[in-house]
């Protein structure tokens, strides 16, 4: 599924619920509007709320419980959010500005920042995981202001839900004379405090995603290569002599896999150019070369044009080897032959050096062009000409081999995806809300610590109220233009 087509189901979604939200409006004028005052249903423009006050008893109940535990969790997450997370978001900010608006800076340290969409940079397939992991963090952000504020006795207001097209938000209305009347630190523990779960969320998360291969050990075997689970639409690997579902792959150009991470591994490795070692009685009995070579960008042409299975490839003299053949010599071979029985590599890291009695035979391809060896479990290998992107971007692996037939309907590659989506959206919802913008925590952070300062050198409110307005358009300004940067960038760039 394209972004275009994802965006196009969004569009059909509101539409239908705008015409019958305006047409019960229009005919059953009165039953409609108690029924959505009673469920707390508000419909809009490409958005719709809930607020419930269904939760506030529990929320209350549950934070004077654990009073003593909760007060010194709050503590704890103010003092790490402002003293850590803060500086952290902040100098992450300035790195990223200097990074992409001056190129004679270079900071090559910091990991490139991108805004993730579905069916643009992340599969269209996973918009449930998606819009659970963005509600799920948004959720537990939220739950943080509700416990924190129930801990002060700031009367809660209610709890809901606001979805944005396909973005959900979690919210919370507090009364806000009883918030304001309280000291700043205690405030500050309040507006902290979301920010902190989401930090915490996400720690959370990331330890159990390095520990699920442990969790699912007893249901799920790892460790013995990946299983291709499906394949996209477009994908050039499952045509009659391509790979199949179920196919176990074992290694990638003599790459050995045995789990998801070994897979991108191999695959940013399957960029290195290499040979194949190929014994001369071989070459002798199935070179098919032409008498005259043709080159043409580049690249060496020896044999027929009609032949579909052949390959020209190059003799590479190697460094430790006494009856090496002069570099520059061809053959015309099929390289499904040469790998059938075993396939050997030889590369320029290893001197392009073979045992003894062979020669080591790199594939003529142009710079755009890879020979891909896939070797599979219990079948034979495939070799595939193209891009290692090609087998990233149209594949569908899975690391987890069910010890029984009863777990095949679960796979814990989709709880991990979950998990890794979760990190990433706790900490960008983190992020985003400790910066000083508008309407965000950092709005209300940075006022907090202003009035401290204020209190400090003995300023009056004009000083409070003219610092806080600064640093919020500051941080507005700085950080509204580089969202919208980076929305541009993930769909009319990257993609």
């Amino acid at each position: 599924m394209s972004f275009t087509i994802l965006c196009s189901f969004v569009l059909a979604f509101y539409v239908v619920i705008w015409f019958f939200d305006s047409f019960f409006k229009s005919c059953m004028h009165y039953p409609y509007y108690a029924f959505l005052e009673g469920t707390g249903l508000q419909i809009g423009i490409l958005n719709f709320k809930w607020t419930t006050t269904a939760f506030n008893r529990f929320i209350y109940r549950w934070s004077k419980n654990l009073a003593r535990v909760l007060r010194k969790w709050y503590t704890c997450g103010y003092i790490f959010t402002i003293w850590i997370f803060l500086p952290f978001a902040l100098w992450t900010l300035l790195t990223f500005i200097f990074e992409h608006f001056y190129e004679t800076i270079q900071i090559n340290n910091v990991p490139e920042v991108k805004a993730m969409l579905p069916g643009v940079n992340i599969p269209a397939s996973d918009f449930w995981v998606y819009f659970l992991a963005i509600g799920f963090s948004t959720i537990f952000h939220e739950l943080g202001h509700a416990m924190a504020a129930a801990q002060e006795d700031v009367q809660l207001i209610s709890v809901g839900v606001y979805v944005f097209t396909i973005i959900p938000v979690a919210f919370v209305q507090m009364n806000s004379e009883h918030l304001n009347s309280l000291a700043v630190t205690k405030r500050l523990r309040i507006f902290c405090a979301g920010i902190w779960h989401n930090i915490a969320t996400a720690f959370i998360a990331l330890l159990l995603f390095f520990s699920a291969p442990i969790l699912f050990n007893i249901a799920y075997e790892t460790g013995i290569g990946v299983r291709i689970t499906d394949f996209t639409d477009d994908s050039p690997l499952k045509d009659v002599r391509g790979l199949d579902k179920g196919d176990v792959v074992t290694s990638i150009n003599s790459c050995e896999i045995k789990n998801a991470n070994d897979w991108s591994y191999c695959l940013h490795m399957a960029h290195d150019r290499f040979g194949i070692c190929t014994s001369a009685e071989f070459v002798a009995q199935n070179d098919e070369i032409m008498m005259e070579t043709i080159k043409e960008n580049d690249v060496v042409e020896c044999c027929r044009k009609d032949d579909l299975y052949s390959f020209c490839f190059e003799y590479l003299e190697p460094k430790v080897v006494a009856d090496s053949v002069l570099p520059g010599q061809y053959s015309c071979l099929k390289p499904r032959d040469m790998v059938k029985d075993k396939f050997i590599k030889c590369t320029e890291h290893g001197g392009y050096s073979c045992p003894r009695g062979m020669h080591c035979l790199k594939p003529s391809l142009n710079n755009h062009t890879y020979l891909i060896i896939i070797e599979r479990k219990d079948n034979n290998a495939v070799l595939y000409l193209g891009l290692p992107y090609d087998l990233h971007k149209t594949l569908f692996t899975d690391q987890y081999f069910p010890r029984l037939g009863l777990f095949s309907f679960f796979s814990p590659s989709q709880f991990e995806k979950l998990l890794r989506y979760i990190f990433i959206f706790s900490m960008g919802i983190g992020f985003l809300n400790v910066i000083p913008c508008y309407g965000m925590d950092g709005h209300h952070i940075t006022r907090s610590l202003i009035q401290v300062l204020a209190k400090y050198l003995n300023k009056n409110g004009d000083f409070v109220t003219f610092f806080t307005v600064f640093t919020v358009v500051v941080g507005t300004g700085v950080t509204g233009p580089i969202l919208i940067y980076l929305f541009y960038k993930a769909i009319y760039v990257d993609n």
